[in-house]
């Protein structure tokens, strides 16, 4: 009857703990990078860079953001998709009216392309947006992507997109990927954060 209730016991406490594991597994997206992957480029929009419009990291020197929007500050990061030791610090913040910001990423001598960043929105900020990118410089397009849009909540989430499948995207000097608002974007209140922007790539 003893050795019974032990082990009775026993199975008790160990469901108990699988309940409590299961409880704690993460909910967070997070973005897996194969380990032949190379960080090509990384914005933390942290510290004294936080205003500088080219790249924290790059492997090419001519990576840089630009954008469409009434101005631009900073405020509260994300520790979604951290690199290179930055912790969440800032993220950049894109205010109402806002028409779109581009990354220009040059992939010379790179194949196998992802781009992955954080976003959130505030309450009165875009809730969906959409991503395109550009292999001439002048045209973007969304062949690669398959639903190319996305919704945008009030507190960050974490995306990822691969470019793997358009064979113009390698080896381009001209590559650039646009993010554009598709609603919420015309008041003079309202604005969303972006942070923690980064490719990777496999070296050809």
């Amino acid at each position: 009857m003893k050795r019974f209730s032990i082990f009775a016991m026993l199975v008790t406490i160990i469901a108990a703990s699988s309940c409590v594991k299961d409880r704690l597994q993460p909910t967070t997206p997070v973005v897996v990078i194969s380990a032949s992957d190379t960080l090509m480029y990384y914005w933390s929009f942290n510290g004294a860079d936080s205003s500088a419009r080219t790249a924290d990291i790059g492997v090419h020197s001519g990576a840089y953001y630009s954008y469409y929007a009434a101005y631009i500050d900073f405020t509260a990061g994300s520790g979604l998709n951290l690199r290179d030791g930055a912790d969440s610090g800032s993220s950049l913040r894109l205010r109402n009216p806002y028409d779109s910001v581009i990354f220009h990423m040059p992939t010379t001598g790179y194949d196998s392309i992802s781009v992955e960043f954080a976003a959130e929105a505030s309450g009165s900020g875009p809730s969906q947006s959409a991503i395109y990118y550009t292999t001439d410089g002048v045209n973007y397009i969304s062949t690669a992507l398959g639903n190319n849009t996305f919704a945008i909540g009030t507190t960050f989430a974490a995306y990822s997109y691969s470019f793997a499948s358009d064979a113009n995207v390698k080896n381009n000097p001209k590559f650039a990927i646009k993010i554009v608002p598709l609603n919420n974007n015309t008041g003079t209140s309202g604005n969303d954060r972006i942070d923690n922007v980064s490719m990777s790539g496999v070296k050809q």
